[in-house]
């Protein structure tokens, strides 16, 4: 079975998505709130877990 790719704009879409999570932690530490930053990395890391295992 051959296996398709990423086009460019999926990839780009993607790469929006995770500017815009490390905006809104950047934006978390700024304000003070450590633990949800934390929190919003741990879900970041999850699922990045679950597309490698995917």
């Amino acid at each position: 079975m051959e296996e398709m790719g990423m086009t460019n704009e999926q990839w780009k879409d993607n790469l929006r998505i995770q500017l815009e999570n490390w905006e809104e932690i950047e934006d978390l530490l700024a304000s003070g709130k450590k633990d949800d930053a934390l929190k919003k990395i741990g879900r970041i890391k999850e699922r990045i877990k679950q597309g490698i295992e995917s």
